[in-house]
């Protein structure tokens, strides 16, 4: 997917928001407090609230944007970035693209991402015939 594709699939934070929440409706979303799979989507918090208990899980947590307060359309579009550049981005450089005032929040934002990405590697070994692209090697000397 293009940058022109990705900003018409997600053009405001509302669609980051219903996005978000389909990754994690599709994967179950189980009640902390009672183990319950019934739950409502609770639009004023931003979360699904369990119908057996009424405990809120938020769409923030248990993933890596817990405990964040940056935008939902911020985390998207820096994942987009990240995953679809051949060379990596600096935080500075996606503090500029996103228009935020301060860099800490965005460091620690790509930091996250990072070692999520690191952690998704760990599951995969790489057997057989491997190729690289020839950038990669041009750039290792």
């Amino acid at each position: 997917m293009n940058f022109i594709e990705f900003t018409k699939l997600y053009p405001d934070e509302a669609s980051c928001i219903e996005h978000f929440k389909s990754i994690k409706e599709k994967r179950g979303i189980v009640c902390k407090k009672c183990g319950s799979t019934s739950h409502y989507w609770n639009i004023i918090h931003l979360a699904h609230d369990c119908k057996k208990c009424g405990y809120r899980t938020t769409l923030r947590s248990g993933t890596v944007m817990e405990s964040s307060k940056l935008p939902f359309q911020y985390w998207l579009y820096t994942i987009y970035l990240m995953t679809m550049t051949k060379k990596g981005m600096s935080a500075a450089e996606v503090q500029r693209q996103l228009g935020h005032k301060r860099y800490e929040p965005i460091w620690a934002m790509m930091h996250k991402i990072r070692s999520i990405m690191g952690l998704r590697d760990d599951l995969y070994d790489l057997d057989g015939v491997v190729e690289l692209d020839d950038s990669f090697l041009q750039d290792a000397s």
